[in-house]
């Protein structure tokens, strides 16, 4: 079975393809902004194949966040219009578990914070237990985020000294255990929307 799996809430494009439980092909890169634009030709690119036969999946993963709204939405859209057009499932990620996989293949804890870019001088704080329990993600300021202790932290803003660094990596999906990989593609929104209407 062959699974896309996508991720647009952080400052990274990361897409992955795999074939069971093979990964045949990985995009992952930091471009900031501009996630709609460049989502589109990277899926082309990855689903082109070497051949030029174009790939398609039998299933979709999305990173459901918590990370940008805008990039939250933009890559849960671009999985549930794949998703209709294969007529394949799409299931959500949390970022949050995506950081904390990553971090527990290469470090020896029975928990972690994983710290994400929030934008505006913030990060989204969440514990994640090894069994991938995780609390609730909370917005902190990005300098409160250097007092954390680097021995259990991970992510983008994780402190100097910390095991792993780093935005979610979808060619890292699979190291999260396939029951927190059944979310609904349903944002995860942690702060409020800055748009409001009008009283």
């Amino acid at each position: 079975m062959r699974l896309l799996a996508l991720s647009t809430s952080s400052p990274a494009l990361s897409l992955a393809l795999f074939d069971g439980d093979k990964l045949i092909a990985r995009d992952h890169r930091s471009i900031g902004r501009g996630h709609a634009e460049a989502l589109v030709p990277a899926l082309a690119a990855l689903l082109g194949g070497a051949d030029g036969e174009a790939r398609r999946a039998d299933a979709i993963l999305v990173d459901v966040g918590p990370g940008s709204f805008t990039g939250i939405r933009i890559g849960i859209a671009a999985a549930r219009a794949l998703g209709l057009a294969w007529n394949v499932p799409v299931t959500g990620v949390s970022a949050s578990a995506l950081v904390a996989a990553a971090a527990f293949a290469r470090m020896d804890v029975d928990a972690l914070t994983v710290l994400l870019d929030a934008g505006r001088g913030q990060a989204f704080a969440s514990r994640v237990d090894r069994d991938f329990a995780m609390g609730e993600a909370a917005p902190i300021a990005a300098a409160a985020a250097a007092a954390h202790d680097p021995a259990t932290t991970a992510g983008a803003l994780a402190p100097a000294g910390a095991a792993w660094h780093g935005d979610p990596d979808m060619g890292d999906a699979l190291l999260v255990p396939a029951a927190f990989r059944q979310l609904p593609p349903a944002a995860i929104y942690v702060r409020p929307v800055d748009a409001v209407l009008p009283l």
